[in-house]
């Protein structure tokens, strides 16, 4: 009976759910922000500071960080843009000169190698085909406007209500823990703590280690005369926080990238990216996020994947930690449950 009961409600709550995505949105980007900022608040509590003055002070850089990312960064960034746009031609040409030399190379190597006509020309693509990409870009310049706004209207609300989640999380504990039976709410306290605990040390402590490697990458980047040394920081700083891969995919749009400036730039912005990446693995990791969330290297692997294939990029950044709350439920609640039908039997 109590499976099939919360079958309902999980399947109630689900279609719900379908119909509120905006307001849902807003609550899971909150709930996140919270998670990723009260480990630090935490601290400055730990100093004496009270607990309003301290989320005061943390919502305070979060705002400044931000207003700085809208002032510096984006404008930094839509420049970069626009040189990385004229450049195309450049890109066409030396990709064109990859193909061709991959071409003359297979079919002096492999004998009776023959390659469909024009599977090596990316000339055919040509600015009568461009022509219909860029009109539609600019007919749907209107719903990207409302896109953005719509986004800007959601994260500004979000934060709003993290900082109100972060006021009240001790009412918010107590209300989750008024849920379950009266002999259950201690143990439902210590899982909520223990979760509250696992996220917000893993969300704070990668956006962290993500915006120091994207940093890095970015200013050693620049200082040896990369042209998108910010676009590729940013790339580095998202690709970071997807295990296994991430930096993988980030180091391979690099060398794209990095093509028209020659081979040495493409050699040493990919020292410059593993380098920084080893230094965030060994170093970085360790000292500012501690433990891991506890789940094994195959664990990890497994959550990325499924995640990504899931939930598409959402999923590729936050299946460690769905893992991790999936081992914490199945501890709390599943294994003390196989192991009284265990003992019954």
């Amino acid at each position: 009976m109590i499976g099939t009961a919360v079958v309902v409600v999980l399947v109630i709550a689900f279609v719900f759910a379908e119909h509120i995505p905006r307001t849902l949105s807003i609550f899971l980007i909150a709930a996140f922000i919270a998670f990723g900022v009260q480990p630090i608040c935490l601290r400055l509590e730990r100093r004496k500071i009270p607990k309003p003055l301290a989320i005061a002070i943390v919502f305070t850089v979060l705002l400044v960080l931000i207003i700085i990312g809208l002032v510096v960064v984006v404008p930094l960034t839509v420049g970069q843009l626009n040189v990385l746009a004229q450049n195309v031609p450049a890109y066409v040409a030396t990709v064109q000169g990859w193909l061709s030399e991959a071409q003359t190379y297979l079919q002096s190597h492999i004998p009776g190698f023959r390659a469909p006509a024009n599977a090596f020309d990316i000339g055919t693509l040509s600015a009568g085909k461009l022509a219909p990409l860029a009109t539609g870009t600019l007919t749907s310049l209107g719903t990207i406007v409302v896109g953005t706004a719509t986004a800007f209207f959601i994260a500004f609300s979000a934060i709003v209500l993290s900082f109100f989640f972060l006021l009240n999380d001790s009412q918010i504990a107590e209300g989750f823990a008024a849920m379950f039976p009266v002999s259950r709410r201690e143990t439902a306290r210590k899982l909520s703590a223990e979760i509250t605990d696992t996220f917000g040390s893993y969300i704070s402590g990668q956006v962290i280690v993500s915006a120091i490697t994207g940093l890095v990458i970015w200013v050693l980047s620049a200082l040896i005369g990369f042209k998108f040394s910010l676009i590729l920081g940013i790339i580095s700083g998202i690709a970071y926080a997807i295990p296994v891969i991430g930096m993988l995919i980030a180091q391979a749009i690099a060398v794209v990238l990095c093509a028209p400036q020659g081979g040495w730039m493409i050699l040493w912005v990919q020292v410059i990216m593993f380098g920084m990446a080893r230094i965030s693995d060994n170093v970085l990791v360790p000292k500012i996020m501690g433990q891991s969330v506890g789940v094994s290297p195959i664990g990890v692997m497994f959550a990325v994947f499924a995640g990504g294939e899931l939930f598409g990029i959402p999923g590729l950044l936050l299946g460690i930690p769905a893992a991790a709350l999936i081992k914490i439920l199945w501890r709390y609640f599943v294994a003390p449950w196989l192991l009284a039908q265990l003992d019954q039997g």
